[in-house]
């Protein structure tokens, strides 16, 4: 008698949205993807030349400023770490730095109108928005000093952090907010407790705010739209490649779409660092977005109008029941095998024919494609992998399945970056034995300069389980379950 195995589906948490409502007000945004002038100094430079570097980049955000506020728009996303690049230490990142106040909303402060000493930046961002009746959300660095009362206060007696700011259309100081997520940023602190930060503009739109690799926590990024009932959120970032699970508009996509907001992403364009890729998306549908490396000037600024998702029906949390396959052991371990994917080791098995079924598991973890190519699927080689267990370089808990092109034709070659694909599939599903506490993202990654699928060729089913129809003639790059349960972080 053939050994056998239970194959689970399992419930994982659900964010379900209502349609828009016909009467919700609309507004319009644009994220500028710019790409940082700055120098790899080997010592902290004076201030003089830290304020130069700094007003080559806002020079050219106030010129976007305009641009976008002639278009239109109403609010105006800049990125992370665009004002004075990055790379820096603790020492040589100081004199970027500018005390940024609290935010008073019983005394509001104008900079542009107000000056202070030793704000320039905060000035300058002011001015941009008084000047152009537009609000600005752009990312810089704040030191704030403490002393021994602080049980979390640095040596060094100040705190550093990676702040975004945030302006209203009058230039008044109305956001500011903390990354409580660093991603290897030696030259920044960790607030002493997470924030939440949402801000309300001139024209009655409320904004959640965090920063790039907030995205993959569940604080803030999703704290605030379940607890707080954020249904817009502004999205500074510095963004790297994440083949084939974490590009930056691909993941950008699927949050909007899971968590039924409008997400205003604006990333760093630096191909040498590997970051390029923004986008402003609505329930997951991309209204306008960038992914190329090299892009010219004119195709960074994006802009769109939105409704304000906030009259929609509050999100609810919700689950599936457990579905039970049985399928012989022997099927996921024939020609299984070992594929590094970004940083982790993933089990993989190929497809091997134009149609047909695979499964693969690592550990007790299995995933299932069901899978049908048009004819003349060509010869590129497409693989099948699972993953469960914390990031090998960042301890964050992953439950992936996902179906990629490999770099070659060759199964090793599996996981290195690919951009490209000629290979058109009929249609496919993917499903998981996900976690009941994972929140599972569905992802699609095309070829070519189409590199995203509209939200409704997608449909879930619990979001443990995607099925995929109506691609057209568009090539597949990756099709991805990507789980993350927050309750296993390190």
């Amino acid at each position: 008698m053939q050994p056998l195995f239970f194959f689970f589906v399992l419930s994982s948490k659900v964010l379900c949205c209502s349609a828009s409502s016909q009467d919700a007000k609309q507004y319009t945004a644009a994220v500028y993807e710019h790409t940082a002038i700055f120098f790899p100094f080997q010592s902290p430079p004076p201030r003089a030349k830290a304020i130069q570097i700094m007003m080559t980049n806002l020079k050219v955000y106030e010129q976007k400023a305009i641009e976008a506020a002639s278009k239109g728009a109403q609010i105006i996303v800049f990125p992370e770490d665009g004002i004075y690049g990055m790379g820096y230490t603790r020492d040589r990142i100081r004199p970027f730095l500018e005390a940024v106040p609290e935010v008073r909303h019983d005394k509001p402060w104008n900079p542009c109108r107000q000056p202070k000493d030793y704000v320039e930046v905060l000035q300058f961002l002011s001015c941009m928005a008084f000047n152009n009746s537009i609000a600005v959300v752009a990312n810089m660095g704040d030191i704030q000093y403490c002393d021994e009362k602080d049980r979390h206060c640095p040596e060094d007696g100040h705190y550093q952090f990676n702040t975004d700011v945030v302006f209203d259309t009058d230039g008044t100081f109305i956001a500011k907010y903390h990354k409580q997520n660093l991603f290897h940023e030696t030259a920044f602190d960790t607030p002493p407790s997470c924030e939440y930060v949402t801000f309300v503009t001139s024209f009655n739109v409320t904004f959640g705010i965090f920063t790039c690799f907030d995205l993959l926590f569940e604080k803030p990024a999703m704290a605030l739209v379940e607890k707080y009932g954020v249904r817009n959120v502004v999205f500074p970032t510095a963004w790297m490649k994440g083949f084939p699970i974490l590009h930056s508009v691909q993941y950008q996509q699927s949050w909007s779409r899971v968590t039924c907001v409008n997400l205003l992403a604006a990333n760093q364009n630096q191909p040498a660092l590997g970051m390029w890729g923004s986008g402003i998306y609505s329930s997951g549908q991309p209204l306008a977005y960038v992914y190329k490396s090299r892009i010219e000037e004119n195709e960074r600024l994006l802009i769109a109008t939105l409704q304000d998702r906030a009259s929609e029906t509050e999100i609810q949390v919700h689950s599936k029941k457990k579905i039970t396959r049985i399928l012989p052991l022997e099927v996921r371990e024939k020609r299984q095998v070992k594929a590094k994917i970004m940083d982790d080791w993933y089990s993989v098995v190929k497809l091997e024919s134009p149609k047909g079924n695979r499964i693969v598991c690592h550990g007790v973890f299995c995933c299932k494609l069901e899978y049908e190519l048009q004819e003349n699927y060509g010869s590129e080689l497409y693989a099948l992998g699972a993953f469960q267990g914390p990031h090998q370089t960042d301890k964050y808990f992953l439950e992936v399945c996902v179906l990629l092109k490999c770099s070659s034709t060759d199964i090793s070659s599996c996981g290195i970056p690919v951009v490209t694909a000629k290979t058109v599939f009929q249609s496919l599903k993917i499903s998981g034995s996900f976690s009941p506490s994972t929140t599972v993202f569905p992802e699609l990654l095309g070829g070519g300069t189409e590199v995203l699928f509209d939200a409704v060729d997608m449909v879930t089913s619990g979001h443990c389980e995607m099925e995929v129809r109506g691609f057209g003639e568009r090539p597949l790059v990756s099709a991805t379950l990507l789980g993350r349960d927050f309750t296993r972080d390190a």
